[in-house]
C-alpha cells in the first residue's frame, strides 16, 4: 500500500517511484545532468541584498496602489486591461500603466496631483501640490484682489495704493485686532463679510492643508494608504468650499477695484488695536 495524494502528500511526494501511477509520471520535472545544472546556476544573476529589498518595497507599494484602485474605482479596475509591470528606466522604477490609470482617476475625482506624478518617476509618497497663494510668483501674475490682500498682510508698499484709493486713504500700520476685524466685516452687507477669509487665504492660515502649504515649506509625507487618501480627499473638499466662498468676492474686487479696495482698507484701518498710553 502506498501513500495517496492528499494534503499531507501533495504530488505523490511520499510515494515510491515504482508505485506512482503512470499518468502522474509526466508531471515530474525532467532530470538534467550535473553539468547542465551548474551552467544554469551560473547563469542566474544574484542581486545585492539592498537592491533586492528595494525591489520588494516597490512591488509591495505597487500592490498596495492597485488595491486602492480596486477599492475606490471598482468598475474601472474591473474593466482595465492596462499592464501591471513596473517599468525601470535608468535604474529607477516608474509606475505601471494600471497605476497611472489610478493616479489619473485620483487627480480627476479625489484630489489634485502634480504633473510630475506622470513623468515615469516613482515618488516615495503622495505629493502635496499647493493650491493656495504662491508668494514666490511675480506680482503681475497675481490677480489684483489677491495682490491687495497680500500687500495688507505683508505690509509691503508695492501695491501702489494711490492708483486705487483716494488721496486721504491709505492702509495704516499697527497691530491688528483680528476679532474686531471679523466683527466689523460681519456687520457689513454683502460679500465684504468674506474679507477675513480672504486674508486667511493669502496668509496661508485657513487651516486647510491644500491652501496653507507652500512650495518652500516642509511637507508631511502621506503614504498610499486608505487613511491618508480619505484625509486628503476631505481636505480637498473643504478647499473647494473655501474657493466657492471666495470666488464671487475676488471677481467683484477685480471688476470694481476702487470700490472694493476702499471698503477693505477702511475695515482694515478700523481694526487697529489702540496704542496703550503709558500712565
Amino acid at each position: 500500500m502506498y501513500a495517496s495524494t492528499s494534503q499531507s502528500n501533495p504530488g505523490w511526494i511520499l510515494t515510491p517511484y515504482s508505485a506512482v501511477p503512470s499518468r502522474s509520471l509526466a508531471s515530474f520535472p525532467r532530470i538534467v545532468s550535473a553539468v547542465a545544472a551548474i551552467q544554469r546556476l551560473r547563469a542566474i544573476r544574484f542581486i545585492p541584498a539592498r537592491e533586492a529589498v528595494a525591489q520588494l518595497a516597490v512591488w509591495q507599494e505597487s500592490s498596495r496602489i492597485l488595491q486602492l484602485y480596486r477599492r475606490y474605482f471598482p468598475q474601472e479596475f474591473t474593466h482595465s486591461t492596462a499592464g501591471t509591470q513596473v517599468p525601470i528606466q535608468h535604474h529607477e522604477p516608474g509606475y505601471s500603466e494600471r497605476e497611472l490609470e489610478f493616479l489619473n482617476l485620483v487627480d480627476q475625482r479625489l484630489f489634485p496631483l502634480p504633473e510630475m506624478m506622470f513623468d515615469n518617476e516613482r515618488l516615495p509618497s503622495i505629493p502635496i501640490y499647493p493650491q493656495g497663494v504662491d508668494w514666490e510668483d511675480e506680482p503681475e501674475n497675481i490677480r489684483l484682489s489677491l495682490r491687495a490682500a497680500m500687500a495688507l498682510v505683508s505690509g509691503d508698499d508695492w501695491m501702489q495704493w494711490e492708483t486705487w484709493l483716494s488721496p486721504h486713504l491709505r492702509p495704516l500700520s499697527g497691530e491688528r485686532d483680528w476679532k474686531c476685524f471679523a466683527e466689523l466685516c460681519r456687520h457689513t452687507k454683502g460679500l465684504a463679510v468674506r474679507f477675513p477669509l480672504l486674508l486667511e487665504l493669502v496668509a496661508l492660515d485657513t487651516g486647510n492643508l491644500w491652501l496653507d502649504t507652500s512650495w518652500d515649506a516642509s511637507w508631511e509625507e502621506y503614504p498610499w494608504e486608505e487613511e491618508a487618501i480619505e484625509y486628503l480627499k476631505k481636505e480637498w473638499q473643504e478647499a473647494q468650499r473655501i474657493f466657492a466662498q471666495l470666488d464671487p468676492l475676488l471677481d467683484r474686487m477685480d471688476k470694481h477695484p476702487r470700490y472694493w479696495l476702499t471698503r477693505l482698507v477702511k475695515l482694515w484701518n478700523a481694526a487697529i488695536k489702540p496704542v496703550a498710553v503709558p500712565s
